[in-house]
């Protein structure tokens, strides 16, 4: 087992590293090392660990430190002693101590030797957990004044010799992460004589390969950054005759490459050659040179390209992980400014690592601006990032002073088609699909090959079957265009291309290649944002029409109406010719939304204009069948229902109308989604009888058809009509298999509303056990999805088991952690399904007068959204109010006009049974006599069904 302090926390216990979590363990261990091998009493380390801090029993405290220490480390490596604790390692095994026992050697011999090992240990700034161990650092940084003064007074050593502390230049501040990434470079070296470490500019690449041979005990770092064309040999000539000292050569004078050969002859040697990718050819000839030269000699390289040497191994470096990546930050934010982001930066520092793609150089130059500017203004400058980060440390490398320069040096290496490759990349948000390369590259005169090269290159990634891009090249790219004058004809190419392929994938939406055809759409869903916005931006939105036609059902399916509302508004145009079946469906659409405006708006479009239109966009869409052209006529006239009732009684009740030539003409995906829509409607309006036939078509085509979508949606309502018919088993295997058909499609709230409506079968089923698993499961997944809608879907299932057990404490407390506050456009059939399970709640706790004050807001809900089902919930909830307080012909024409709402009886729901149970008890008693309601009950109008309550 070896322990590293320098450069940074590290422990090795030979079998792999591990992590020693919390300041105060990683505190203990420090303390502990620094005397290795001897007993360090309680009082030491209570002091070195807290200092000023220390807690109210300090030997249970350490007692608690050392049993959680030695769950990190090997069994053993921690023993207790009388009067404190012992770390049983040698000192040889600790970096601090070997360095401090060679420094003391040193000064006791005279020997430079000793000395120059100590400093070769030195691999970076000494890490402590806390400012309480400045005391160690100050003794480290004496020793090592010692042993500079003993080197620099030592005679030169003799030919030949090499010493690892020439060769391996010291670290200016510790590594932070990449551990993983050591380990296989490590890995690499040991199976492997030629490791290529590769990756973007910035990522580090040089850090690694240096801080890799800070291990070796032979090696060489060759900087070929200066080399120019030619200069190779000489620049690993010049690094190994400064580390090797060489005889004078007789006769003959030797070549650079003769000179290295004689040097590294007999010799095991790591010799790293960085920054190979400005000069690939020559780097690549040259390291298979040392390869030949002697057998232990292996060659470690770093590079934004392969070398394409055979036997190469290669180990990628991509960008930072996010927690890393905030560690870096906060730590050069503090040496900029004296302390890490406050709590309420933290938000702001993660966005900024984000933005910066998790690259280390980046991350530090923008760290370096903290100290002039506050992390909010370094947020808000990347918005042109090369110009916010470029100015970097003085005495950096040219290429690594400015963000732009880093790319800079990876662009002048390319050929003029990666250039054009890498600036068709940027116009691309998602990256390209690897499917589609071929496309995109053929769509501006290009192969597919460049996107390739730019992957071996490093300024493309090829991930999950996409070619990938980091945001800060994708950035410099889009840079590139603009300085050419080319961005506009470059994202127009993008979006011509991006509505081919949309086009091509549509065809496939409806039907069994659906989840491939969503997957597409949900991949290139910025792609296609930023077309659309092409299109906008240019002010020719006719050539967007058939992208936003392609859109349609991909969106509708993830219900995201409102970006498809606000779509059809930039792009519908009702004076543009119907020209096509694109446009036909556009403008059908257009039309369809103006007659469901949106919650607190009113329809813009008078019974007399719609109907003009209606027919022309009926007419259009003979004259251009397809699947949805074959829906415009009915969904039309439906709509029209809706326009012509205007605000009255009729509003919002909507039923549709399909002829027999319709349904018989149309396509199968068409037919079944007709029926599904005549389901719908029958539902809502309680024929039971027209959804019991209409709901067995529907879900008998779509699962001919192969549809998820149709199946899971036909199957929602297929179950709702089992459960009225007294099918329970039935309903329960319907349902579940809907849900099966609908997962990874539609939203999470909507798939736990079916599995809301299995545990609500459950429940009918007296199978309370697994109804309360089914619904921990539903909690589990909103909490994971985190939407309102997903909880409060969570809530009120819970609260209907709760119900069901007749406990309304529970539910009520279920009921308030429902928190709508500050959520704007809740539909009215949610408030008021709300409002009455809470009145059940309430009605369980005899609580009859609040519930009776929660139905009446209830009911009126209810009654605006004009929602059947929700409407007969509240009217059986409102003849439980009747049922408690014994006025049992009310309760009776209640459940009456729910059942009549509802198209049916459910008298197996868990609150029906309590009510019915309450109604056989109240029947001993005179039941108050009925005043005024003997309208048709079916009636739905608020003042009709208030009066239940009267």
């Amino acid at each position: 087992m070896r322990v590293r302090f320098f450069g940074g926390l590290s422990v090795d216990t030979g079998e792999g590293h591990v992590t020693v979590p919390g300041r105060g363990q990683q505190s203990l261990l420090l303390r502990l090392a620094v005397d290795a091998g001897t007993t360090v009493g309680y009082r030491a380390l209570a002091e070195d660990i807290w200092g000023l801090d220390t807690p109210d029993d300090p030997r249970a405290a350490l007692q608690s430190l050392v049993s959680r220490l030695r769950r990190a480390l090997p069994t053993g490596t921690v023993s207790s002693a009388p009067g404190g604790y012992r770390l049983d390692l040698p000192r040889t095994a600790i970096d601090i101590t070997c360095f401090q026992d060679l420094v003391a050697q040193a000064r006791s011999t005279g020997d430079a030797a000793p000395a120059r090992e100590a400093l070769a240990l030195w691999s970076g700034e000494v890490w402590t957990p806390h400012d309480g161990f400045d005391w160690l650092v100050r003794d480290l940084l004496e020793d090592r004044s010692h042993a500079e003064r003993v080197v620099a007074t030592a005679p030169p050593p003799v030919a030949g010799s090499f010493s690892a502390a020439d060769v391996t230049p010291a670290a200016l501040t510790a590594l932070v992460g990449r551990g993983v990434e050591l380990d296989a470079i490590r890995e690499r070296l040991t199976t492997d004589r030629l490791v290529t470490l590769i990756g973007p500019g910035g990522a580090g690449k040089t850090t690694l390969a240096v801080e890799t041979v800070r291990a070796v005990t032979d090696s060489i770092v060759v900087e070929l950054a200066p080399a120019a064309a030619g200069d190779v040999w000489t620049a690993i000539a010049g690094a190994v005759g400064r580390r090797i000292r060489l005889p004078e050569s007789a006769g003959a004078s030797l070549t650079a490459a003769e000179r290295v050969a004689e040097a590294v002859t007999g010799r095991r040697v790591v010799i790293v050659l960085d920054n190979c990718e400005h000069v690939i050819h020559e780097a690549a000839e040259a390291a298979l040179a040392l390869l030949r030269m002697s057998p232990g000699v292996r060659v470690l390289t770093t590079s934004r390209e392969p070398l394409g040497i055979p036997g190469e191994a290669f180990v990628d470096l991509g960008p930072l992980p996010p927690e890393d990546a905030a560690t870096l930050f906060a730590q050069r934010v503090r040496s900029a400014r004296g302390r890490v982001p406050d709590d309420d930066e933290r938000e702001t520092a993660q966005r900024i690592v984000r933005r910066l793609d998790g690259l280390p150089l980046a991350i530090e130059l923008a760290a370096a601006r903290s100290r002039t500017l506050s992390l909010a203004e370094i947020d808000a400058g990347l918005d042109d990032r090369f110009a916010l980060l470029s100015n970097g440390p003085r005495l950096s490398s040219q290429r690594h002073r400015t963000l732009r320069a880093l790319i800079d040096w990876s662009w002048d290496t390319l050929g003029a088609g990666e250039r054009t490759a890498l600036q068709i990349a940027a116009v691309f948000p998602d990256g390209i699909g690897a499917a589609d390369a071929a496309a995109v590259a053929r769509a501006f005169d290009r192969d597919a090959a460049d996107f390739d090269a730019l992957v071996d290159r490093s300024l493309l990634v090829r991930r999950e079957g996409r070619f990938r891009m980091l945001e800060t090249v994708r950035e410099y790219g889009l840079e590139r265009l603009r300085e050419d004058g080319n961005e506009v004809p470059f994202r127009a190419r993008a979006a011509a291309v991006l509505t081919r392929l949309a086009a091509q994938r549509e065809q496939t939406v409806r039907g069994p290649g659906l989840r491939a055809a969503l997957a597409w759409f949900d991949a290139n869903d910025e792609n296609l944002a930023a077309a659309l916005r092409t299109y906008v931006d240019s002010g020719d939105r006719r050539e967007g029409i058939p992208l936003l036609r392609s859109l349609l059902w991909p969106w509708a399916v993830r219900e995201r109406g409102d970006d498809l509302r606000r779509a059809v508004g930039e792009f519908a145009d009702a004076d543009a010719p119907l020209d096509s079946e694109a446009r036909v469906v556009v403008e059908s659409l257009a039309l369809f939304s103006a007659s469901f405006p949106e919650a607190g708006r009113t329809a813009t479009v008078t019974p007399e204009a719609y109907a003009v239109r209606r027919a022309e966009l009926e007419a259009a869409a003979a004259a251009y069948p397809s699947e949805v052209t074959a829906l415009v006529a009915p969904l039309l006239r439906l709509a029209a229902t809706v326009i012509l009732a205007g605000g009255g009684e009729g509003e919002r009740t909507w039923h549709v109308e399909v002829t027999d030539d319709e349904l018989a003409e149309a396509p199968p995906w068409s037919r079944a989604i007709l029926h599904a829509l005549r389901a719908g409607a029958a539902q809502n309006s309680g024929d039971m009888d027209a959804l019991g036939v209409e709901s067995a078509k529907a879900l008998q085509m779509f699962e001919m058809i192969g549809d998820p979508w149709g199946t899971g949606f036909a199957s929602q309502l297929r179950s709702e009509w089992l459960v009225l018919a007294d099918r329970l088993d039935e309903a329960l295997a319907v349902i579940d298999r809907s849900g099966d058909a609908i997962r990874g499609l539609t939203s999470a709230p909507d798939l736990l509303q079916q599995e809301a409506q299995a545990v609500g079968i459950l429940l009918r089923l007296g199978r309370l056990d697994l109804a309360r698993r089914r619904a921990a499961d539903i909690d589990r997944a909103a909490a994971a999805d985190g939407s309102v809608r997903a909880l409060g879907q969570a809530r009120m299932t819970a609260a209907q088991i709760e119900i069901a057990a007749d406990d309304g404490d529970a539910a009520l407390r279920q009921i308030e952690r429902i928190d709508l506050a500050g959520q704007p456009g809740i539909p009215d059939q949610f408030l008021a399904w709300i409002d009455a399970q809470r009145a059940q709640a309430l009605l369980l706790l005899g609580r009859c007068d609040e519930a009776r004050d929660v139905l009446r807001t209830g009911l009126t809900r209810a009654a605006d959204s004009r929602d059947h089902p929700i409407i007969a919930i509240v009217l059986l909830t409102v003849a439980g109010w009747n049922a408690a307080v014994d006025r049992l012909d009310r309760a009776e024409e209640a459940l009456a006009r729910a059942d009549a709402v509802r198209g049916g009886s459910d008298e197996r729901a868990p609150f029906a049974v309590w009510v019915r149970e309450r109604m056989t008890v109240g029947a001993e008693v005179t039941p108050a006599p009925a005043v005024g309601i003997r309208s048709a009950l079916s009636k739905v109008d608020a003042e009709t069904l208030l009066a239940l309550l009267d």
